[in-house]
């Protein structure tokens, strides 16, 4: 009776102290969350990082202005007059291209209405007044066959005219800090586009995550039609596209800008962005670039 009375003594004075829920020893490793402290923690991604091998090889580009830089971790593997701003071509699509895509859905029909006036030299697919044809469509235009005519259409659809459009992609370049970049129309005709390769390299991630963009600029041919049935047969610009690990982006040529190119690159689980602008032989030289990448660096 002494030992019960004595148990309930202690009972009462553990009560008192606020002492009473003894926790079972396991219980003593769970976080306050009630998370048990001896599993696992939780585990962030890694992401590797390219080093230059020891035993690298310099490389010099011949563009007047160049960059690769490694998708995921952001590191520039390659810089030549990466900040100085040049005409940069056909490639000013790309930010028509994320303005059209932002702000409006494939399935909608565009109703062509009168056109700047094109040369004969000038990529285009000879679309004409009152034609019918879907942004949908008209990207693949632009992104795959370079077309002129059709960047103009989508800007017109979009903002009105070229003038007001060119706003908006100059407050898309703003947003994504691309602040040594000036557009002034849509298809890249005019000098008046500027841009860097750093600046290119912030374009191109952001397209990137776009499936579809992806998707349009890894396909080589296709075949497009207008709401009768009219069909459009595309080509890519990009020679390159499918060899060596190369999965999309765009070209870009005019005599300002000289030869211009931009290319998406995944190989052995990683992706690299190249940029040359005024190259004397874009192809080739992308390519080397491409090679000496992957060939001097190792991710780790």
């Amino acid at each position: 009776m002494n030992i019960l009375i004595s148990i309930g003594l202690v009972f009462s004075l553990l009560t008192n102290a606020g002492l009473t829920a003894i926790k079972p020893m396991a219980d003593l490793f769970k976080s306050p969350g009630g998370q048990s402290m001896n599993q696992p923690f939780e585990t962030q991604s890694y992401v590797a990082q390219p080093t230059l091998k020891t035993n690298s090889k310099k490389f010099t580009p011949s563009a007047e202005a160049a960059i690769v830089s490694d998708t995921k971790s952001g590191t520039k593997l390659l810089e030549k007059s990466a900040d100085t701003s040049r005409p940069i071509a056909s490639i000013a699509k790309l930010m028509t291209a994320l303005a059209i895509m932002e702000s409006h859905k494939p399935n909608e029909v565009v109703t062509i209405g009168e056109l700047p006036v094109l040369g004969p030299e000038d990529q285009k697919l000879n679309l004409t007044k009152g034609e019918e044809i879907t942004v949908g469509e008209l990207l693949k235009a632009i992104l795959i066959y370079s077309a002129n005519d059709a960047a103009n259409a989508l800007a017109i659809y979009d903002g009105g005219s070229i003038e007001k459009f060119a706003e908006k992609m100059n407050e898309k370049a703003k947003l994504w800090d691309m602040n040594n970049s000036s557009f002034y129309e849509p298809s890249g005709l005019s000098s008046k586009n500027t841009s860097t390769p750093n600046d290119l390299v912030k374009l191109a991630g952001v397209l990137s995550n776009n499936d579809t963009f992806k998707k349009i600029t890894s396909t080589a041919s296709t075949k497009i039609t207008n709401q009768d049935g009219k069909p459009y047969n595309l080509t890519t610009t990009n020679k390159i596209l499918g060899s060596g690990g190369v999965v999309g982006m765009k070209t870009g040529y005019t005599l300002e800008a000289g030869q211009c190119l931009i290319t998406a690159v995944e190989r052995n689980g990683q992706r690299i962005i190249t940029v040359v602008l005024n190259s004397p032989d874009r192809f080739q030289e992308s390519k080397n670039m491409i090679e000496w990448a992957f060939n001097n660096y190792i991710w780790q």
